[in-house]
């Protein structure tokens, strides 16, 4: 027996430092962020600045009655998805979002197109809860459609926003839809993920032809994976069903998806990836 315990320490030595060593790859509690509560307003885009904007403002309610951290809509929901929008009313209605982000206490996550020095861009534009804008994201990825009258974004594809790393994308951005748009696929929620983007942001307006939805969302779930972080996406709303679910996926699935019929404002969580500093 006496022969033995000198292994039998050395053993139990080995065992203890391996764990340790595994235990250090794990995040420690204090390094894991905090849940995030987030308002996904998937409301009908009219091509209205006004109408849009009475729309904003109930989910702003919302998210205030919610205590929301985070409110998102979709694609061009301040200005409309087209490019006859009133760029006055369009700044005017982006100046009170500002105010009710203070209002509310709540960063905001807003799609909308923008005309400016002759240019059109489709354009995510994020507020934070001082109402001040802190991060603008351009579309990389047009559709045919589109190419014929936006221009291209080349803004950074990470932002820092409360004490988050954040990635936003704009719909056909990560889809790179066969068909609709020139490839190769730039794999940009690969690019945000090794930028370190702990949640990715993905505005929506992919209308209501349900032959995509399996493309739409399967590639969220791989991309999800790949990124190995959350993709929070909201759509925009319509009287059939949608061809991709609002919510959040992670890891191959949707955590969270909303009903796809109809106007839907819901506040939901979502978890921050940990990144190693």
């Amino acid at each position: 027996m006496n022969k033995l315990f000198p292994f039998t320490v050395v053993g139990a030595i080995l065992v203890s430092l391996a764990t340790g060593l595994l235990l250090a790859d794990e995040p420690a509690p204090a390094d894991r962020p905090a849940p995030q509560r987030i308002t996904l307003a998937q409301i009908r885009v009219s091509r209205d600045v006004d109408e849009n904007l009475k729309r904003i403002r109930a989910a702003f309610a919302q998210a205030k009655k919610d205590k929301a951290v985070w409110i998102m809509f979709p694609e061009g929901a301040l200005s409309g998805y087209h490019t006859k929008f009133d760029q006055a009313k369009g700044a005017a209605a982006l100046a009170e979002v500002m105010a009710m982000c203070r209002d509310a206490r709540v960063t905001c996550v807003l799609g909308t197109c923008w005309r400016e020095n002759g240019q059109l861009t489709n354009e995510i534009v994020i507020i934070d809860a001082e109402g001040k804008v802190v991060a603008r994201y351009v579309k990389r990825c047009l559709t045919y459609g589109e190419a014929k009258n936006f221009k291209a974004g080349d803004t950074p594809l990470v932002y820092q926003v409360n004490g988050l790393k954040v990635g936003t994308l704009i719909c056909n951005d990560l889809w790179v839809t066969p068909g609709f748009t020139d490839g190769p696929n730039p794999h940009l929620t690969l690019q945000q993920a090794k930028a370190g983007a702990q949640v990715i942001f993905h505005a929506v307006n992919s209308g209501s032809n349900l032959k995509y939805r399996d493309y739409h969302e399967s590639n969220l779930k791989v991309r999800s994976a790949e990124a190995k972080c959350p993709i929070v996406i909201v759509n925009a709303a319509a009287d059939e069903p949608i061809n991709c679910a609002s919510g959040v996926v992670a890891d191959f699935e949707y955590v969270k998806a909303l009903p796809t019929k109809g106007e839907v404002v819901e506040t939901v969580t979502f978890q921050p990836a940990v990144r190693k500093r």
